[in-house]
């Protein structure tokens, strides 16, 4: 069984882990010179009977596990997956772009990727189990408050979840480092499920097979590719701006 709490840190994931869910909020911890800094939100937590102390910066960092915590780490139930049907049942006639990450475990990556997300909206983020990192930790400071605001589905069988996805107007579209057409003269369609793989590796011939459609981010060629996270934020922006929101 995976563990029932998580450890937050870094400001504006706990600020966003309190805006959007304070009642997973079990305790919180906070470094001395940090404390004045958050003292809306210490009010915030007694207001609501939720503990928290200020410790040495020696332990804060022990448990959050990171020297990178900015004073503040919470201690809460993870960010729980949506079910996938209930997140289609939400969009009504709202375009949407989703990202299924193939291969794709760094979490500084899926951190960066899921600000991405939440910056352009009407967005969700797709793995095989075991190769998504936990939502929380370095991935929800890196994602600066996004975390709460992307959903993260698990995809045990990635063709039954786009087959699924297609009943709904989705296209798939693989993302190629070379080969396929500019992502800025395609037509996206209103809904779309960006199939994107790890830097090195690429895309695994099996998601390949899966797409209706290859784009590729034309560039200088002085460089072999983008960061994965960069180059989904570059698909992301180019989707929102032939469909916004």
């Amino acid at each position: 069984m995976p563990p029932r709490d998580h450890t937050f840190h870094g400001e504006n994931a706990c600020r966003a882990l309190f805006a959007c869910r304070p009642d997973a909020i079990h305790r919180a911890l906070l470094s001395e010179e940090a404390a004045p800094r958050f003292a809306d939100l210490m009010r915030a937590l007694a207001k609501r009977r939720r503990p928290y102390r200020v410790v040495p910066e020696a332990e804060l960092e022990k448990v959050a596990g990171s020297r990178h915590h900015e004073g503040i780490c919470i201690v809460a139930d993870p960010i729980e997956p949506p079910r996938a049907a209930d997140l289609l049942g939400a969009l009504g006639a709202r375009p949407a772009r989703y990202v299924f990450l193939d291969g794709v475990r760094n979490p500084h990556n899926v951190g960066a990727l899921l600000r991405a997300a939440a910056h352009f909206g009407d967005a969700a983020l797709a793995g095989l189990p075991g190769d998504l990192p936990n939502v929380s930790g370095a991935v929800a400071r890196i994602a600066e408050g996004g975390a709460e605001h992307v959903p993260v589905l698990v995809w045990p069988d990635p063709r039954r979840a786009l087959s699924r996805l297609r009943e709904h107007g989705f296209v798939v579209i693989a993302a190629e480092t070379r080969g396929g057409a500019s992502v800025f003269d395609a037509k996206l369609p209103r809904r779309a499920v960006f199939l994107v793989g790890a830097e090195r590796e690429g895309l695994s011939a099996s998601a390949r097979l899966e797409a209706s459609l290859a784009v590729t981010i034309p560039g200088t060629g002085a460089v072999e590719s983008l960061n994965v996270a960069v180059a989904c934020s570059v698909l992301l922006a180019e989707h929102r701006r032939q469909h916004p929101s």
